[in-house]
């Protein structure tokens, strides 16, 4: 009597076997060419949302300039201000003059990055009813407005960029450069935490709008409150402490100052941590409240007829 035969697969049958049992088996290791395309499916349509914004944020050149020449004026009312409070001076305030300088140019560079947005546009959208046409369109309304405000982020970065090098190249300003290469990582992670925490907070101000047509006028007051408390005009430890902590349960200080605070090697090691922990808690609660409002707020939109 014979003895059976063995089938043993080659290597290619047996890689072609393992990946069709993969696809047969639910969950995070099931390989699927339909989910695959599905995802790129959706980064196309978010990337033609960035590509058209940015168009369109280009074309409107006269509101563009006038931005620009706005954030110029503010940037050298701060130098020449701090250039006259230091004119005799080595330091100020715990601040030498190449530190002071630099958090001065390095504000507008945050700045254009940070706190630029395309909220004015969302509170139209809502009180004009054109939001109706978003809704019906196979793509999510917040990353909508992520891949929007992000186009508009990188027209107002790359001319502040510049602003900045001519600033520099015409005044002769030294720039204060981190001895410790972690500051530029932790500074890199900060942005990135405040660059979220700041597109949530303007979009839940913005949702207001599902209640009120005035919702301008609240947005207009967040964004004078915002300049303030973020550390644009002045870094925030020149404050007497107690302000200083009151400010620091807000939000707001981890817009501008905490990452140019760990740009300039000005906070230890233990209080960086503990300040992107507190990026990370408010980036959740922001997600969390405008979700939240969001939701609430469509709920009315459409009882009123959209």
């Amino acid at each position: 009597m014979s003895s059976p035969v063995l089938w043993t697969p080659a290597p290619l049958e047996g890689l072609a076997i393992l990946r069709k049992a993969f696809r047969m088996v639910p969950g995070p290791f099931s390989y699927t060419a339909r989910g695959e395309g599905r995802v790129r499916g959706h980064m196309k349509k978010y990337w033609h949302v960035f590509s058209v914004s940015l168009q369109e944020t280009m074309q409107h050149r006269a509101s563009l300039i006038m931005d620009r020449v706005r954030s110029m004026a503010l940037l050298l009312s701060l130098y020449f201000l701090w250039s006259a409070l230091m004119q005799n001076q080595q330091s100020f305030l715990g601040y030498s003059k190449t530190q002071m300088f630099t958090y001065v140019l390095c504000m507008n560079l945050l700045r254009a990055f940070v706190l630029s947005t395309h909220a004015w546009d969302m509170v139209g959208e809502i009180s004009s009813g054109r939001l109706s046409g978003y809704l019906m369109r196979p793509i999510h309304y917040i990353g909508f407005c992520l891949a929007r405000d992000f186009s508009q982020k990188v027209v107002f970065f790359s001319s502040a960029v510049v602003e900045v090098t001519v600033l520099v190249l015409c005044l002769r300003t030294s720039l204060y450069i981190p001895k410790i290469p972690s500051s530029l990582v932790f500074f890199f992670l900060s942005v990135c935490s405040a660059f979220f925490i700041y597109f949530f907070m303007a979009f839940l101000v913005s949702s207001f709008a599902f209640w009120t047509s005035e919702s301008s006028g609240p947005l207009f007051c967040f964004e004078m409150l915002l300049q303030f408390t973020a550390g644009v005009f002045f870094p925030l430890d020149i404050l007497p402490h107690s302000l200083q902590r009151m400010l620091h349960v807000l939000p707001f200080p981890y817009l501008i100052y905490f990452p140019l605070s760990i740009y300039l090697e000005k906070i230890p090691r233990a209080e960086i941590i503990q300040g992107l922990g507190m990026q990370i808690l408010w980036i959740g609660f922001m997600f969390w409240a405008s979700k939240a409002v969001w939701r609430r707020g469509l709920s009315v939109y459409t009882a009123a007829g959209g």
